[in-house]
C-alpha cells in the first residue's frame, strides 16, 4: 500500500472512531468559494469639482462695475459696450448699468452670428447702438461750485495759520 492510501485509510478510521462516514464527513463535501470577487485596482477613479461656468447676470438685471456676468472657457459671448474681457475670457462689466445679450450685423459682417453681452447706462436703451448715433457714455463731472468752496475753505485755513505764526514770530 501506498502512503497516500495508508494515510486515508487511516482518516477513515479517525472518523470511524468519531461516528462519522466518508460520505458525511466536513474534508470530503465542502467545498469553498470566494465570498467577494478579487478586487483589481483601477487609475480613472479622479474627478474634479465644477469650475461654475456660465451666465451670472442675464439680460434686463442691473450690475455695478466689476460684476461678472458670463464665466466661460473660450469666447461663446463676445464683450460688447462697457463690458470687459478677462484673461479667462470671463465678462464682466465696466459701468454701472443693465445687461443686455445682442448680436451686431454691422459690427462684424463675416461673424455676423457673434452673440455680444453689453451694458446700456439707461434700463430702457437698444444694443446695438445704430452706426450714425455716438455711444452713450457715463460722464461723470465733479461738482466745481463744491471743490471751489472746499479750496477756498484751506486757503483759508492755511492763511490764517500763516498770520497766526508770524505774530508768534514778532512777540
Amino acid at each position: 500500500m501506498s502512503l497516500l492510501s495508508t494515510n486515508i485509510l487511516g482518516l477513515n478510521r479517525q472518523f470511524a472512531r468519531l461516528g462519522l462516514t466518508a460520505e458525511t464527513s466536513a474534508f470530503t463535501n465542502q467545498v469553498r468559494f470566494a465570498s467577494k470577487k478579487a478586487g483589481g485596482s483601477t487609475k480613472n477613479n479622479r474627478d474634479s469639482a465644477g469650475r461654475r461656468l456660465g451666465a451670472k447676470k442675464v439680460g434686463g438685471q442691473p450690475v455695478i462695475p466689476g460684476n461678472i456676468i458670463y464665466r466661460q472657457r473660450g469666447t461663446h459671448f463676445y464683450p460688447g459696450e462697457n463690458v470687459g474681457m478677462g484673461k479667462d475670457h470671463t465678462l464682466f462689466a465696466l459701468e454701472s448699468g443693465w445687461v443686455q445679450y445682442y448680436q451686431d450685423p454691422a459690427k462684424d459682417k463675416k461673424f455676423w452670428k457673434r452673440t455680444y453681452v453689453g451694458v446700456t447706462l439707461h434700463k430702457d436703451e437698444v444694443l446695438p447702438t445704430p452706426l450714425n448715433e455716438p455711444r452713450r457714455r457715463a460722464f461723470r463731472m465733479i461738482d466745481t461750485a463744491a471743490y471751489k468752496r472746499e479750496l477756498d475753505q484751506s486757503r483759508k485755513e492755511a492763511l490764517e495759520e500763516l498770520a497766526s505764526l508770524e505774530k508768534v514770530v514778532q512777540a
